[in-house]
């Protein structure tokens, strides 16, 4: 089975929510732009011989066994953006792959989810066309990253349900689904899956989470350069000033000068 990068998985799940008005959309990335995962949680545990660490096309071991992810926009033409992502083993091997996504209408190619419109407020679908135009934005809410709090746009998905096997296995399934995106530029910044599966005796239980540790696509200097401006001229005002008073002082301590 081809491995798919976390950061272009694509949920093929649908939520049915009411149609609401989309804005116009633009683009926020721009070419060049890059993200970086080092937080990368992977969680398992399962009574079941027969249970699968693939779920929809995610390999769990795969991301267990990941030192760190990497998306790089490589073209941004339009509402068209063009992704490469790196896929660095804890072993030193790496795993490079490529994709695309309609940041207006989210079509695209293992990119999919990974950029959305910049700037897309609470009830607005993350793209307008496709089963995602009803993946409404439920909040922006500010999150804590490496560089700064940033305004995220925020998606939670939860879904459960049970049945009966015949004659008499009760199944019990959860799953639940987190994706932040950061408002200012679309990009995707953090993502978590949470799905428990109780069949008759048998339990399986996982979570994966991912989460920003660096970038280049906001960057908050540790002294800005306001302030630095502010501190050059401060210095400069209190030299001038100091060498003023000085002069001023040898000045009147000069003896005078007989004609």
């Amino acid at each position: 089975m081809k491995k798919i990068p976390l950061v272009f998985f694509v949920a093929s799940l649908v939520v049915v929510a009411s149609v609401t008005a989309s804005p116009t959309r633009t683009v926020g990335v721009n070419t060049g732009d890059w993200i970086k995962f080092w937080d990368i949680d992977v969680t398992w545990s399962s009574n079941d011989p027969n249970a699968s660490k693939v779920w929809y096309g995610m390999d769990l071991e795969m991301y267990n066994q990941t030192e760190w992810m990497m998306a790089e926009i490589t073209q941004v033409s339009g509402t068209n953006v063009t992704v490469q992502s790196t896929v660095h083993f804890k072993n030193g091997t790496e795993e490079i792959s490529g994709g695309w996504v309609d940041a207006e209408t989210g079509e695209g190619v293992n990119a999919t989810s990974m950029v959305i419109g910049a700037n897309l407020n609470e009830g607005d679908p993350i793209y307008t066309a496709g089963d995602y135009s009803n993946w409404f934005i439920n909040e922006t809410v500010t999150r804590p990253y490496p560089d700064s709090t940033r305004e995220t746009n925020h998606i939670n998905i939860t879904y459960a349900y049970n049945y009966t096997i015949p004659p008499d296995t009760n199944v019990d399934y959860f799953y639940s689904m987190n994706f932040y995106w950061d408002k200012a530029t679309g990009i995707i910044v953090e993502n978590s899956f949470e799905v428990r599966n109780q069949t008759g005796e048998y339990l399986t239980a996982w979570s994966m989470a991912f989460k920003i540790t660096e970038s280049n696509v906001w960057v908050i200097p540790e002294f800005s350069t306001w302030l630095a401006w502010l501190a050059a001229v401060g210095t400069a005002t209190i030299v001038m000033t100091l060498g003023k008073r000085k002069l001023l002082k040898l000045s009147r301590n000069r003896p005078a000068i007989s004609k």
